[in-house]
C-alpha cells in the first residue's frame, strides 16, 4: 500500500494534536523533565501556532496515511531565495517505522523541494536519536552544524542537534 498525504488544515486542528499526544511521548517523552513532554508538543500544536504555520505560503504541511490510518506529519518550508528546503517536520508513528514509508516520504520530501526550485534540503536532528541520524545518512545527508536546544524543560543530556544537509 502506497502512502498517502492529506494536507493539514486549521479544521484537523483536533486531530493534529491528538496524533501527536500519541506519536510523541512513546519517542521522546525521555527527553523531557519528569518525562512530560505535554509543554512541547501544546507549544508546538497548538491552535496559534498551526494557523501561523498554515499561513506560510511557502510550506507544505500534511498527515501521512497508510492503510487508512494517519500514523504521522510531515512539513516542509521551501526558502526559496536560497533555494533551499527545510524539512521541518517528518514523524512517523513508531508501529510504522521499519517498512521503507520513511523512504518513501524523504522521496517526496525531495521532490516537494525540486518543484519548489530547490538545490537543497536540510533537517535538525537530535544528536542522540541514534536510529533517526543512521536513517539521515543513508539518505545522503551529511552533517553540516550542530547546536544546543533553548527549553527550559529539557534534560541537558539531551538538548544537542545536529543541522543536516544534502544536495539535491
Amino acid at each position: 500500500m502506497k502512502l498517502h498525504l492529506q494536507p493539514i488544515t486549521l479544521a484537523k486542528h483536533d486531530a493534529l494534536l491528538q496524533l501527536m499526544q500519541r506519536i510523541y511521548p512513546p519517542a521522546y517523552q525521555h527527553l523531557w523533565i519528569n518525562n512530560d513532554c505535554n509543554w512541547y508538543i501544546n507549544s508546538q500544536y497548538n491552535l496559534k501556532q498551526l494557523t501561523t504555520e498554515l499561513q506560510d505560503k511557502n510550506a507544505n504541511y500534511y498527515f501521512v496515511e497508510y492503510n487508512n490510518k494517519t500514523i504521522g506529519i510531515l512539513r516542509l518550508v521551501h526558502q526559496k531565495s536560497l533555494a533551499t528546503t527545510k524539512l521541518h517536520r517528518l514523524y512517523l508513528d513508531q508501529d510504522y517505522q521499519g517498512l521503507g514509508l520513511g523512504k518513501q516520504l524523504m522521496q517526496l520530501s525531495y521532490d516537494f523541494a525540486r518543484a519548489n526550485q530547490s538545490k537543497s534540503i536540510w533537517l535538525e536532528a537530535m544528536d542522540t536519536q541514534l536510529q533517526a541520524l543512521q536513517f539521515y545518512k543513508q539518505c545522503g545527508f551529511k552533517i553540516v552544524d550542530s547546536y544546543a536546544l533553548d527549553f527550559d524543560l529539557i534534560l541537558g543530556q539531551f538538548n544537542g542537534m545536529y543541522k543536516m544537509s544534502k544536495q539535491l
